[in-house]
């Protein structure tokens, strides 16, 4: 028993001075805390990635939920479109993640948050206590909007105050032109709603139909100073008495007359008022009254003063007269010179009837026409400086050729173009489509267009004829000039909301036009350039043009139109043909929806109660084309354009 314990502490004792046996003591102490940071690290790893993991999906959850909002206001819709995109980036499980909760909801401004929370389990570190950990992220998410320029291109055709064919109403506060107003300024507030404060904001609006009224915004200095018109020119015969003014004397006769016992019987037939007596004293008083009978009388025939003046010498000659007393025969005869004053008429050149036919201003004798001296001033004396200035200019258009003051809109006529059928690429020579044109020369120029100074030209039967003589007023081609076009600026709510509410519906619709203008006013180069190619702030500017139509295309070759009337003017077709115009036009759209896109310009098209047709969706940017039934959807479909102009951000 004494050799065993002995023994025991002889090993004990040998172990413990032992100093290979120290590594295996050592070695076993650590194993705990070891295990603890290698443990913690793997779990943390696991931690951090399912937070980053979690963190993501909030993110793409909370941008999905504010992009399918159209409003500020958080929909059940839009709630459900943030949570199945949590759901694709973390599915329930990940990670091994329990208790998973996520939830979207928005702020009065619109700005989404979004919130996430779940239970992770642990792995070494359970060995230590530490069972699970608990995750948790928060998100948010707004749109924001940076420099944005927003060109709206509207149709404010005839058909615009009738009512989607959807809604059942004929017209008033259903009709389309209503529902375009109420969709504008809700496009207005979704952008203003979002728009950073350092940002530049811009908007501007082309109303269309047959015409567009951008005159006034262009400068004058590319205006031109003459222009030919579908009109008519005055022709005058010669005056009666050419030379003389109106009071002027007009000889009648001068000649040698007999002369009457009376001044009293000036004028009359009977021979009894011309017999002077011979006899005795009272024939020496006559004969004294032959003599002393030289002077100037006034003498009234047919209402009108003649003056005659009887001249000296005198003759006094017997027996001129037969028959009664023989001493009551003599006569009495002296040259006689008579007048009368001219009147208006005779010293005035006359009118005859109106030649209607292509008249240039400025011009002496247009359509061949030269009128006599004296005649009203013509059309050489037209000159445009003061159509600029007042927007008035006289013409010789009034009754029987008077000058007349014709007042201009600010509708135009666009500058030379090309006849054609190709337009890609845009010929170079066609000014009028080019969207960047800065003229410098006369036919790069716009023109005004006066439809107080147009007319057509019809036989009795109707039928386009290229000459007319006629004394009365042919008809007027077909004619609307829209509202005011405003160029790229911030712009107020009240002063939209005025701007649109006075839009109104008229003429056909000229798609080619409204665009050509759009692109125009947005283009960074071009008529605007310094206007357009920076912003305040130094940062890029985003162009989108919001192109909205009730129709489709509708053109007549005898509507005035920003290429005259086309029947006569033959600008776009050459020879005036309908259908050619309506196929050249299409055409001539596409080339100007290219355009503005070659300038990094974003095409929004709306076609609002009417087929979405082939050439609307090819004139639009990719997937940028939209078709609205009725009322409500055209706003949804202006605040979805607006929504995805809108820069979605994430801002925490």
């Amino acid at each position: 028993m004494g050799r065993e314990m002995q023994a025991r502490t002889s090993f004990l004792h040998n172990l413990l001075h032992d100093k290979t046996a120290n590594t295996l003591a050592i070695a076993a102490a650590s194993l705990i805390p070891m295990m603890a940071m290698v443990g913690g690290g793997i779990d943390a790893s696991r931690y951090y990635m399912a937070a980053a993991r979690m963190q993501a999906a909030c993110d793409a959850g909370a941008l999905a939920a504010r992009r399918a909002m159209p409003t500020t206001v958080m929909t059940s819709e839009a709630q459900t479109q943030g949570l199945n995109f949590f759901d694709q980036n973390f599915n329930d499980g990940l990670f091994g993640v329990t208790n998973r909760t996520r939830a979207y909801s928005a702020n009065a401004q619109g700005k989404v948050t979004g919130t996430a929370t779940g239970t992770l389990p642990s792995t070494i570190m359970a060995a230590f206590g530490y069972n699970t950990f608990p995750i948790s992220v928060t998100c948010t998410a707004e749109v924001n909007i940076s420099n944005t320029d927003i060109m709206f291109v509207l149709d404010v055709t005839g058909s615009m105050a009738d009512c989607p064919a959807t809604s059942g109403c004929n017209s008033g506060p259903g009709s389309k032109i209503v529902a375009m107003r109420s969709a504008v300024m809700s496009f207005y507030d979704t952008v203003e709603s979002a728009t950073s404060a350092s940002a530049q904001v811009r908007y501007g609006l082309v109303p269309y139909s047959q015409q567009v009224n951008v005159g006034f915004s262009i400068p004058r200095v590319h205006m031109v100073s003459n222009n030919t018109y579908q009109s008519r020119v005055a022709r005058f015969n010669l005056a009666a008495y050419p030379g003389l003014n109106a009071g002027d004397p007009i000889v009648l006769s001068d000649q040698v007359e007999w002369l009457p016992r009376s001044t009293g019987n000036f004028n009359t037939s009977n021979t009894d008022n011309y017999r002077f007596r011979t006899d005795g004293s009272t024939g020496t008083t006559a004969r004294n009254a032959c003599t002393n009978y030289p002077a100037t009388y006034t003498v009234n025939i047919a209402g009108v003063n003649q003056t005659w003046q009887v001249f000296a010498a005198t003759e006094f000659v017997n027996n001129q007269w037969s028959g009664g007393n023989a001493n009551n025969r003599a006569g009495c005869r002296a040259r006689v010179r008579k007048t009368r004053p001219a009147t208006t008429t005779e010293v005035t050149p006359q009118f005859l009837d109106w030649v209607y036919c292509p008249v240039s201003t400025g011009t002496a004798s247009p359509c061949g026409v030269t009128n006599p001296a004296g005649s009203p001033a013509g059309w050489e004396t037209v000159n445009f400086s003061t159509l600029y200035t007042g927007n008035a200019i006289n013409m010789p258009l009034g009754t029987n050729g008077a000058m007349t003051s014709v007042t201009w809109a600010g509708c135009i006529e666009e500058p030379s173009t090309v006849l054609t059928d190709t337009y890609s690429p845009i010929p170079a020579n066609a000014h009028d489509l080019n969207i960047n044109l800065v003229p410098a020369n006369e036919t790069q120029r716009w023109k005004p267009a006066l439809i107080n100074a147009v007319w057509k030209r019809e036989d009795t039967n109707g039928n386009q004829i290229n000459w007319l003589y006629q004394t009365g007023d042919e008809s007027r081609p077909g004619w609307a000039c829209p509202r005011p076009a405003r160029k790229l600026a911030e712009i107020s709510r009240t002063d939209l909301q005025a701007y649109v509410d006075a839009l109104a519906a008229s003429g056909n619709t000229y798609h080619d036009i409204g665009m050509l203008w759009g692109a125009r006013f947005i283009s960074p180069r071009g008529l605007f350039a310094t206007e357009n190619n920076t912003a305040p702030n130094g940062e890029p500017i985003s162009r989108h043009i919001v192109f909205m139509t009730d129709g489709a295309q509708v053109n007549s070759n005898e509507n005035y139109s920003t290429h005259g009337t086309e029947w006569w003017d033959r600008r776009i077709t050459g020879e005036g043909d309908g259908t050619r115009e309506f196929n050249r036009r299409a055409a001539r759209l596409q080339a100007i929806c290219n355009a503005a896109e070659q300038e990094n310009v974003t095409v929004w098209v709306v076609a609002f109660g009417t087929t979405l047709t082939q050439n609307l969706i090819d004139c639009a940017s990719p997937g940028r084309a939209f078709q609205a039934a009725d009322n409500a959807t055209l706003t949804a479909r202006f605040q979805e354009i607006a929504q995805k102009i809108a820069a979605l951000r994430l801002t925490q």
